[in-house]
């Protein structure tokens, strides 16, 4: 009897817990839902988890911003003042695409026109970014070091973010051979992109931070049985079995008989 008790007791202590952390993170984030799962590769940086980066499968919380454009970290800023997040510069942001689907790629550039000439906020002649009339190139990018190029044409005097996945540049095939350059921006036209247009202000969903790894997993499977998830051949490496264990430890922490454990230490002392 006293045993049952004492489960109920922490089962209730468990629910509070819970129902105060999702309170908390969902005031904080300003959003809900505050988490979402990552369904696709286009963000990793190899064909193994990573720490630190974002995976297929990993949940990350979401922060909105009700600014976007003043408060969103873009590569090259952050470039420029050292701010790093997920392995590279810059904020990671979701956005809704003209489709209606949320996509999470880095925040590259704001670019915006003054009188017909191309502005890159936070350009100021670096060695390592070059804003024409016709394109905007960035050397040195990325965890495969390429140079990457934006062609200005298809957005010419349209205001916004242009945006990118980390993994989708690693291995673009749409080299420009005059500029040693490679291009994967969302905004670029197929086969580089989607065609999407500069992301609005309006548009930002939010900003990532931090991350779950592995459990976004469950959902994406279950999504599968429907038909919904096409990239389940994108979970990197050791993902499945990160999963496995992590959920193991779970139910060892749950039953281990942790008072029948602590009399046992009493009476032998």
């Amino acid at each position: 009897m006293a045993m049952s008790r004492w489960y109920r007791s922490s089962a209730f202590i468990a629910v509070v817990v819970i129902v105060a952390v999702i309170g908390g993170t969902t005031a904080y984030c300003g959003i809900w839902p505050p988490v979402s799962v990552v369904e696709s590769g286009s963000m990793q940086h190899g064909s193994y988890w990573m720490p630190g980066v974002i995976n297929t499968g990993d949940m990350v919380f979401v922060k909105r911003t009700p600014d976007p454009y003043s408060s969103v970290v873009t590569y090259v800023v952050g470039r420029e003042e050292g701010i790093r997040t997920y392995g590279e510069y810059g904020d990671v942001i979701l956005y809704r695409a003209p489709s209606g689907e949320v996509i999470i790629h880095r925040a590259m550039f704001l670019l915006e026109w003054h009188n017909g000439t191309p502005y890159v906020v936070g350009y100021h002649g670096q060695s390592w970014l070059v804003v024409t009339d016709n394109y905007v190139l960035i050397k040195d990018v990325g965890y495969s070091h390429r140079n990457f190029y934006f062609p200005l044409a298809p957005v010419r005097n349209e205001t916004g973010f242009i945006t990118m996945g980390d993994h989708n540049f690693a291995v673009s095939p749409v080299y420009n051979a005059t500029l040693d350059a490679y291009d994967a921006a969302d905004q670029s036209p197929p086969p580089a992109g989607f065609g999407f247009p500069p992301v609005k202000a309006s548009d930002v969903v939010g900003i990532a931070f931090g991350q779950i790894p592995w459990f976004g997993l469950i959902k994406l499977n279950l999504m599968r049985l429907q038909g919904d998830w096409p990239y389940y051949n994108e979970v990197p490496k050791g993902s499945y079995r990160d999963l496995g264990i992590s959920l193991a430890a779970i139910v060892v922490a749950l039953v281990f008989p942790y008072r029948g454990v602590a009399r046992r230490v009493r009476k032998g002392h």
